[in-house]
């Protein structure tokens, strides 16, 4: 039984090579770290590495949204090895760290980016909803692959984001007691549409909520997940994990290292 953590950041003080190992040991084979600032997508792309199942996302998250000087480098590091999408971008407006104004204008060209170059968007949306939506709409090639990371988002959403052609994905939050609209849009989510993601060191689950997430935990948001579909957890990883292969494209390595 293998599992894709298709979420997941890295700092500079983490001892990545033991995060991976601790995660292997659990099952979990397959790992996309994403990048947030210039700088720090920098640091994610010297850690991809497909051979052993670890892939990078370039991109400028929301909260950085005023930092945005230009593409030629955020376009260079998406023509090194190992890098398969453009992410983390998108909206938030529950903290504002950038104007909203700023985060649409940068998440629009990101989303330009990834249609030029054929490589999937990694969205962040929160408190965003309508906004995010007309600008995927506007701005991001028809029929182009993209994420909707840590879904939080209603049923009606959920059936929205599918309907062009979304892939969502769940993380530790689903197994949070309050989280119920999570829960109830998992019954609206085909399972052929649906990724897993720790988002670490963020969100960890139940029982490590409040604590640091990692990789290694990935297993037991897959369980909560199964029950909720009602399916066994050896058939969710299954399907999220070709899931993750097929939206990513990228092979999934046939052991666990």
């Amino acid at each position: 039984m293998l599992w894709f953590d298709t979420h997941l950041h890295v700092d500079p003080e983490d001892d990545f090579e033991a995060m991976t190992a601790a995660a292997r040991a659990v099952g979990v084979a397959g790992f996309f770290v994403q990048g947030t600032s210039l700088e720090d997508c920098e640091a994610t792309v010297a850690l991809g590495d497909p051979a052993q199942g670890v892939y990078t996302a370039v991109g400028l998250h929301p909260h950085v949204a005023s930092s945005f000087d230009g593409l030629s480098l955020f376009r260079d590091l998406l023509t090194r090895p190992g890098v398969i999408a453009v992410g983390e971008i998108g909206l938030d407006y529950h903290y504002n760290f950038s104007p909203p104004e700023r985060q649409r204008e940068v998440f629009a060209v990101f989303l330009e980016l990834a249609s030029e170059l054929g490589k999937p968007a990694v969205i962040h949306c929160r408190d965003a909803y309508p906004d995010c939506r007309q600008l995927v709409r506007d701005h991001l090639r028809p029929g182009a692959p993209f994420i909707i990371h840590s879904f939080t988002g209603t049923p009606d959403q959920a059936e929205e984001w599918l309907a062009m052609g979304a892939m969502l994905s769940m993380n530790g939050m689903v197994t949070f007691n309050k989280a119920v609209n999570i829960r109830e849009s998992l019954a609206v989510i085909p399972v052929e549409r649906l990724l897993l993601e720790t988002d670490s060191p963020y969100l960890a689950p139940v029982p490590w909520r409040g604590k640091r997430n990692c990789p290694a935990y990935l297993p037991l948001i897959g369980q909560r997940v199964a029950s909720e579909k009602g399916m066994t957890t050896e058939k969710l990883a299954a399907v999220t994990t070709a899931n993750a292969c097929r939206i990513l494209n990228v092979e999934m390595p046939s052991v666990v290292f």
